[in-house]
């Protein structure tokens, strides 16, 4: 067994088990404390500042605890962290999973853990959870989940409050001159899509995304396919493999380059369609920017996503359900579970209708909008902690 393995188990079975439930109550005039990978570029680490800009905004006083793993990737987050209190945090939202968990609370001492009520905000993506989120969920106080998805996957492991608070999307500063900077002609019909291999490439599916947009660019010979992907495609088979896929294609160009927050919110707002074709999504953080940005959205319809698309606003691909098969750690051991497998055919369906009527796109498009702002007014992290203060009293 290899060294990362038995460390996983160690952590598992050990390290969970290792952490002290808090019996501090939710005391709602103490300040809150965001802990996560807030200067890293992962979307856990997203999750992380939109949670502390969301609380500033709601009159909050918050404190922020940065657990980066690979801190050196802040050059790219542009995020200005707001004033701090100084004074002990009475609650703390962890914006960790429960395998990231042990070694953020560790490198934060088991004392200073259990001296606050502590939340801890989730994204699963599948409708089985691994045994290590049981022995995770024993020591919150609360669970904050992004999806109704999520919610109906983590409640049954914890006797705990699980709420939903999706994540608090709103419009960020886009950088111009995003098709200049990839030389993509003015005209072209540019779709995009943003994914991280390393969180399993096979769940962000972005083989699906090529083979609906070669169906597509036969009926569409001026469209332009650009992909935001994370990872080295030197170290990742999957990866590699994605990029040959693509290969003596010139209207489909795969991205690994850094490029700041800004510059992504560029690509998407200069898209004239964003794609997904996940096979499962805890929320759906790059569908709702794209939304956000006033693009077109064509998006797997299951999992997370179906909270705020629906096909009144959205192109939505029903899909048929397969069983996962991933060598990813967190989903190669789970039997029974199944995920989506959406028709690249359908896919391309849809792209061609947003490229035959632009204006009829752009108004769906502005009503995906409208109806995400009122979905996430609905559901706040002051609404879910105002939740947690109702019942302490």
């Amino acid at each position: 067994m290899s060294i990362r393995l038995l460390y996983r188990a160690f952590r598992s079975h050990v390290l969970q088990r290792l952490i002290p439930k808090s019996r501090v109550a939710f005391d709602p005039a103490r300040p809150v404390e965001v802990a996560g990978y807030l200067s890293m570029m992962a979307g856990v680490g997203e999750s992380a500042r939109l949670c502390a800009d969301a609380l500033v905004s709601a009159g909050r006083t918050i404190s922020l605890r940065d657990v980066s793993t690979h801190a050196g990737e802040g050059s790219s987050v542009e995020w200005t962290a707001a004033a701090q209190s100084s004074a002990k945090p009475g609650t703390r939202i962890w914006h960790l999973n429960p395998p990231m968990l042990p070694r953020a609370v560790l490198s934060t001492g088991l004392g200073e853990f259990a001296r606050a009520h502590n939340i801890g905000y989730w994204a699963w993506e599948l409708e089985v959870v691994p045994a290590e989120w049981r022995n995770g969920a024993r020591y919150v106080n609360a669970v904050f989940v992004p999806s109704e998805f999520t919610r109906k996957a983590i409640a049954p492991l914890t006797s705990a409050p699980v709420i939903v608070v999706p994540h608090p999307v709103t419009e960020k500063p886009a950088a111009d001159g995003m098709r200049a900077k990839f030389g993509i002609e003015d005209d072209a019909f540019l779709v995009s899509f943003i994914f991280s291999a390393g969180s399993s490439i096979n769940r962000k599916n972005p083989q699906a995304v090529i083979d609906a947009f070669k169906i597509f660019q036969a009926r569409c010979p001026k469209a332009f396919l650009l992909m935001k992907g994370s990872g080295d495609p030197a170290k990742d088979a999957g990866l590699a493999a994605l990029y040959r896929s693509a290969e003596g294609n010139s209207r489909i160009r795969i991205v690994t380059d850094k490029l700041a927050s800004s510059e992504i919110n560029g690509l998407i707002r200069d898209s004239d369609a964003y794609i997904s074709l996940h096979r499962s999504e805890g929320f759906g953080l790059t569908v709702a920017e794209a939304i956000i940005h006033n693009t077109p959205v064509v998006s797997t319809g299951w999992s997370g996503t179906v909270d705020f698309c629906d096909p009144d606003n959205t192109w939505n691909v029903a899909p048929s359900l397969i069983p996962v098969v991933d060598t990813h750690p967190e989903f190669a051991a789970l039997d029974a579970a199944v995920w989506a497998d959406p028709s690249p055919e359908i896919a391309a369906g849809y792209l061609e209708q947003i490229y035959a009527d632009p204006e009829t796109a752009k108004a769906k498009a502005a009503r995906a909008k409208r109806f995400l702002i009122a979905y996430l007014e609905a559901n706040t992290y002051e609404k879910a902690l105002q939740t947690l203060a109702s019942a302490a009293r």
